[in-house]
């Protein structure tokens, strides 16, 4: 079977790991549910024995959940300003839960066999590194009118804060470093999948506040 080429690779995985920042950050920021950004979405993934490695400036937090309750306890209301990602390709074939394509048809095509070695081609089947740096800021002053109900709660290494009016309205910054690695969720990539599945989810995460 085919792997991707290295330009496949690395177009995938710089297009995937956009995707992924972009809604990634903006959901921390609206505190939104996380879950579906983790393997532990996947009964694949899960059933193979894949969990999200989840690290905070030293700190393991033993699941999602907790990662949550993390970020809840930092209080609010916070913003995540990417100021640079880069993505590299990990592996061109990941294996771990995969669909046994003699069953199961993933993406387009005829036979399953046919389309399986089509997504290992198309760089699907791949899983990439992502490195991201920026700026949390954190305080009601970077709140745009009309959008204080929008933000989300505070951040890792983050403070109380003085301000003009109120304590709470001064802005605090403080940069932060962050790494993933994130692997196919395979029932994202099945014929007729739900909507709203992330395609690709994190498996090992390293957050630092600089």
């Amino acid at each position: 079977m085919a792997l991707p080429s290295q330009e496949t690779q690395f177009k995938v995985a710089s297009e995937a790991a956009q995707v992924f920042v972009d809604h990634y950050y903006e959901a921390l920021t609206r505190r939104r549910p996380l879950s579906g950004f983790y393997a532990s979405t996947s009964a694949r993934l899960t059933a193979a024995g894949v969990k999200p490695d989840i690290s905070v400036n030293g700190l393991a937090c033993a699941d999602v959940a907790a990662y949550e309750a993390l970020l809840e306890a930092q209080g609010g209301p916070v913003a995540y300003d990417v100021g640079s990602f880069d993505a590299q390709p990990v592996n061109p074939h990941f294996r771990a839960g995969e669909p046994d394509d003699t069953n199961t048809n993933l993406g387009s095509g005829g036979g399953a066999a046919p389309a399986a070695a089509a997504t290992v081609r198309n760089g699907d089947r791949m899983s990439f590194a992502v490195q991201v740096s920026g700026t949390i800021r954190y305080g009601r002053g970077h709140i745009a009118a009309g959008d204080e109900n929008k933000a989300g709660g505070n951040s890792f290494g983050a403070g109380g804060g003085g301000g003009n009016a109120k304590p709470e309205d001064a802005v605090q910054e403080k940069d932060f470093n962050e790494a993933f690695l994130l692997v196919p969720h395979w029932e994202a990539w099945a014929r007729n999948a739900p909507r709203g599945l992330r395609k690709w989810v994190i498996v090992s995460q390293n957050f630092r506040a600089l």
